[in-house]
Order: C-alpha cells, then sequence, then structure tokens
C-alpha cells in the first residue's frame, strides 16, 4: 500500500500568520486503494505551533505531525513525523531541521541528510498549509512553494494558481470557495483546492489527479473553530 498519497492531504506567509484560527476538523480521504477518516489540528503548545493529523480503521492508523515556529512573519520547521501502523509497512519517518548546523536530517523509511541552504524557505507537507491559506488571505492569486522531498532530501518547487471561485455547501450552507491549483513543471499531476472563505480559507475539498490514480479530500465536520 502507498502511503505517500496521504502526504499531500494530512497531510499555510502573512504579516501575522498567527491570525488564522486554531481549528480541530474531520476529514475523509478518498482514493481506489483505501477510503479512511482522521482528524486535524492546528493549535500552539510549549513545543510551538503544531499541525497534526491522526487516522485509524481496521487495517492501518497513521499520525502526522508538523512542529513549526514563526520568525520575521515567515514559518520556520522545526520537524515533522511520520508514524504508521503496522509497524511491517515501514513507513515511519522524522525529518530534523537544524539551523545550528545548517541541515536538513530524515531517519526512519528514508535516511538522508542535505546541507540547509537558509536563502531558500522550504516547507514540510503539512505546515505548508499554512503558507497557503495565508497568501490567499492576502489575495495573492499567483505564487510558488517549496516542499521538502521525503524520498531524497532537498526540495521541491510548487506552483500555485487561482483559477476561479465558486459557490460549495458545507453543512447545507452556500459558502464561497476560493479554486486554487497547484502544479509543478514536468509533471502531469494536478491538485486542486477549494478553500472556504467563511473559515479563514479553511479546505473544503482537495482533489489530487495524475495518470495513475485520484485522491480526493474532503471536510465532513468542524469540532472547533478559533
Amino acid at each position: 500500500m502507498k502511503f505517500n498519497i496521504f502526504i499531500l492531504f494530512i497531510t499555510i506567509f502573512s504579516v501575522n500568520a498567527v491570525e488564522l484560527p486554531f481549528y480541530e476538523a474531520k476529514y475523509k480521504f478518498e482514493s481506489d486503494e483505501i477510503n479512511i477518516t482522521g482528524i486535524r489540528k492546528f493549535n500552539k503548545n510549549s513545543k510551538g505551533y503544531e499541525i497534526e493529523f491522526q487516522a485509524s480503521n481496521l487495517f492501518v492508523g497513521m499520525n502526522f505531525s508538523s512542529l513549526f515556529h514563526f520568525e520575521d512573519y515567515k514559518v520556520i520547521p522545526k520537524s515533522y513525523d511520520v508514524k504508521i501502523k503496522p509497524k511491517f509497512l515501514n513507513r515511519d519517518q522524522f525529518i530534523e531541521f537544524d539551523y545550528e548546523e545548517n541541515q536538513i536530517i530524515s531517519k526512519g523509511s528514508n535516511d538522508w541528510f542535505k546541507i540547509l541552504n537558509q536563502d531558500v524557505l522550504i516547507m514540510d507537507p503539512l505546515n505548508v498549509q499554512i503558507m497557503i491559506r495565508t497568501l490567499i488571505k492576502e489575495n495573492k492569486t499567483e505564487f510558488s512553494l517549496n516542499i521538502v522531498d521525503m524520498q531524497k532530501g532537498d526540495y521541491k518547487e510548487y506552483d500555485f494558481e487561482v483559477i476561479g471561485s465558486e459557490m460549495c455547501v458545507f453543512n447545507e450552507e452556500k459558502i464561497n470557495c476560493i479554486v486554487l491549483q497547484r502544479s509543478r513543471e514536468g509533471s502531469d499531476r494536478k491538485v486542486t483546492y477549494f478553500l472556504m472563505e467563511k473559515y479563514e480559507y479553511m479546505f473544503l475539498k482537495i482533489i489530487d489527479i495524475n495518470p495513475e490514480r485520484k485522491n480526493t479530500l474532503n471536510l465532513e465536520e468542524i469540532l472547533s473553530f478559533g
């Protein structure tokens, strides 16, 4: 089973990115390989800001966690932790951003280290959502973001473009959604995000289409907000 398809989903840069409300919400992921429902949280604890996703069913359990802080109004990653059960799937991975030694270190299913170029802002698959939401909130219509390459180290640059807006339905209410598309040069993969204006651009739906498969993530319930 290929759990890297979850990285995008579970898997946000602004004058004050912490203006985005903390939240807890239930999301359902669907693909040809697996359907699973989990809880995503954005909050702050003694270690800094954290985004976490937990999900489980009869066959698998997973936890994805991103720790980060803010510096000069930018999201600065600290660590990204992936835990998958059962253990024999060998998908656990821990990535540490070490700014004292200027390196990124990965341990687990993919062992590597890379020299950290502090002139390049690299996100992980979870905290990049802080950048996405806040840039949309600031009315940006085109931007690029760098996401760490989980398998090989270094990073990949992705382009984001607002392609329109549409009325979406959530909890029997019509809500205006900004439609954002993600792409990368040389790749046929397209990812489309639907961000709810009323809820500070939380993701209502994400559709990931590539030549091999289609994956979707849908918001089912907001458990707490603000």
